[in-house]
């Protein structure tokens, strides 16, 4: 099946305006006749009498979700700034469905008459209100039962979203450590990570058993959101169903018992463990759980209620599936696990020699001691750490070993220049409206929101001199340095409107 797209010029427009083409987008859609014999028998087996009506899902278009970071507002105040009536997601409060109208969204037009054409281009989503998220993804994180002060693992977290959901529950407090063993897949992590604002996080590309080497009973709650055959995600990206033609899913069976092994080792007792797929596979599924648990009898089912259109699994009774013909919403498997005994704190003494060469003091450049000062915030200036002339703000009591790959150790601050201090767009992102003396706050349908996000100079208002934050309505984007009215644009360059 083809997409056509032709976009005319109107010829009543500005001689500015670009000159449009026609586009030719390929579209795939998945058809019973497609699937494999063998898949269909399993699903079949799976549904009974209601197999036809998960076919019937497959020709729907998929739903798209957006959930609110509640590190920045509340999902009230997001669908006040979106104008927009959104429906929530029933299994998570902070999530909504967004529903395109015609491609375009809602949101009033900037001064030169343009539409807004997507979530994604719009600067509250620049600004790091909201994630999009398919529904169903929103579920793992919501069951973990995570609150602020919990120490916090995503094992197979890119690019994201459950660790950014994890974060908002939070609150600023604890520790949220965010794995993916992928290089590539880690940047995407790392960028979801600092848009969202988020510093009480570290950021590794590590193999999970690693990882278990150094943090030895150490968290509080587990997402281990693993590798699958991605049978729930057919309708939504074709190249999933491609690559199960190739593996299916017995390969990933091995790689899903391997990676709980490690995540077991690194669970306080008492902690809780959040195993996903979103793939309905009863081998993937409920087959790499039970395998996990024959050798772990620490881990007992703790009940996932079969509410909102979710279906209890039969062969393992208080996991769940999600089925896109029972909810608004793609294919997912979530199981929540309990490892017995006390919540006590197990910290090795190598864990403990490590904490404490942090806390040693260090004499910090007066460069960045008098930006800093710039942000109304008490600082705790032994958290500083100076790694090659960048500065990083470390979460508190963080448990950091040297034998990790680190791709962030909390919030990147800058980098200290000779004679000044550069800040970095992640420290901009976590900062809040009142806590910069001077904002240069701007209404979302002010022309120089999109500007400054495409990294062109822009006019200030008011005279000043230095760096100074950009905001839109009360909401954080970046940096400019300022000279008298002009703005100099310190956005950062991969992240800019397209």
């Amino acid at each position: 099946m083809f997409l056509q797209i032709r976009i005319h010029r109107n010829n009543d427009w500005a001689a500015k305006q670009p000159i449009f083409c026609v586009i030719k987008i390929e579209v795939y859609m998945i058809q019973e006749k497609d699937l494999p014999k063998a898949y269909k028998d399993a699903m079949k087996d799976l549904l009974g009498d209601e197999y036809d009506a998960y076919i019937d899902s497959l020709y729907e278009k998929p739903y798209v979700g957006i959930r609110t970071n509640l590190l920045k507002l509340t999902p009230d105040r997001l669908k006040e700034l979106l104008d927009r009536d959104f429906k929530s997601v029933p299994w998570v409060k902070e999530g909504f469905y967004f529903e395109e109208e015609k491609g375009v969204l809602t949101t009033p037009s900037i001064k030169y008459d343009e539409k807004i054409k997507s979530i994604s281009k719009n600067p509250y989503y620049f600004a790091g209100l909201y994630y999009i998220q398919e529904p169903s993804a929103m579920t793992p994180a919501s069951v973990a039962g995570i609150k602020p002060g919990d120490k916090v693992l995503d094992l197979c977290a890119a690019p994201g979203g459950k660790s950014t959901q994890a974060a908002s529950y939070l609150q600023g407090e604890g520790l949220l450590v965010t794995n993916d063993f992928s290089a590539s897949r880690v940047k995407a992590l790392q960028k979801n990570i600092e848009v969202s604002g988020i510093d009480n996080v570290l950021i590794t590309n590590e193999d999970p058993k690693n990882l278990s080497k150094v943090y030895i009973e150490y968290f509080d709650k587990i997402i281990v959101d693993a590798p699958c055959s991605g049978e729930g995600m057919f309708r939504r990206d074709s190249a999933v169903f491609k690559a199960y033609l190739g593996r299916g899913p017995e390969f990933f069976t091995g790689i899903q018992v391997s990676i709980l092994n490690e995540a077991a080792k690194m669970l306080k007792p008492g902690g809780t463990l959040v195993y996903s797929t979103c793939t309905y596979s009863s081998v993937e599924d409920e087959g790499s759980l039970i395998n996990f648990l024959e050798n772990h009898s620490d881990f007992t089912i703790e009940k996932i209620m079969p509410e909102f259109g979710f279906e209890e699994s039969k062969k393992l009774p208080g996991t769940v599936r999600l089925f896109p013909h029972k909810l608004k919403g793609e294919g997912h498997f979530v199981a929540r696990l309990k490892k017995k005994g006390s919540e006590t704190e197990i910290v090795s003494k190598d864990n403990k020699k490590e904490k404490n060469k942090r806390k040693k003091p260090v004499k910090l450049p007066e460069e960045l001691l008098q930006f800093l000062k710039k942000i109304k915030r008490d600082w705790d200036y032994e958290r500083i750490f100076i790694n090659k002339d960048y500065a990083y703000y470390l979460p508190k009591d963080a448990l950091i070993d040297k034998s990790l790959h680190y791709i962030r150790t909390g919030l990147l601050l800058g980098e200290i220049k000779k004679n000044r201090f550069e800040p970095f767009q992640a420290l901009a992102m976590n900062i809040k409206f009142d806590e910069w003396e001077n904002p240069l706050s701007l209404p979302a349908d002010d022309e120089r929101v999109i500007k400054y996000l495409k990294g062109e100079t822009i006019e200030a208002d008011d005279e000043y001199n230095g760096i100074r934050l950009v905001c839109v309505d009360g909401f954080s984007l970046g940096f400019v340095k300022q000279n008298k009215r002009s703005c100099k644009n310190k956005y950062y360059q991969g992240w800019r409107w397209m």
